[in-house]
């Protein structure tokens, strides 16, 4: 009688045990694993300005890109209005402003002297004579399109650049 008891109590027990997972079969199941991604950490996190044409492809780039340099680190504002960007520059602090290349020189000047802030170009599908062109003027360019982590890099070299006191315009 007491060997029925004892086993019907093991029976329960081994009943009980619902889902035992041997040596890393956790791991593999789906959402439930160890994360080995991680998300970009800028090395000089950077105040930037993006400048886009009102309207243009480059605007819409532009806005899509402010959340990620966001998660890196980097604070952005995203400008269409060329009005705007005196009136931003004088009132924050930027290091770096990205625009298109083309727009550069009306940012520059849009900025007149309240820019203290470094410019890296950015080429919209460059070709291989345009990307020398810019690197003649540059030593670093942005391209799009391209991955959001050769940007990121790039914004690094640049902030890198300024730190030791240099800029990122080649000096003819």
């Amino acid at each position: 009688m007491k060997l029925m008891a004892w086993a019907a109590a093991a029976g329960c027990l081994a009943g009980a045990v619902a889902d035992v997972d041997g040596c890393g079969d956790k791991f593999l199941r789906v959402g439930r694993g160890a994360r080995y991604q991680r998300g970009y950490v800028a090395i000089r996190p950077a105040c930037i300005l993006l400048y886009a044409r009102p309207g243009s492809m480059l605007a819409v780039t532009m806005r899509e890109l402010a959340p990620t340099l966001k998660r890196a680190g980097h604070k952005p504002i995203v400008l269409e209005d060329p009005g705007a960007i005196a009136s931003a520059m004088s009132r924050d602090h930027h290091n770096l402003i990205l625009a298109a290349i083309d727009d550069v020189g009306a940012v520059e000047k849009a900025a007149g002297a309240a820019a203290r802030a470094d410019v890296l170009p950015l080429l919209v599908h460059p070709s291989a004579g345009a990307r020398e062109d810019a690197l003649r003027e540059y030593h670093h360019v942005a391209e799009s399109p391209g991955r959001k982590q050769d940007l990121l890099a790039r914004i690094d070299d640049v902030m890198e650049r300024i730190v030791k006191g240099g800029t990122n315009r080649r000096k003819p």
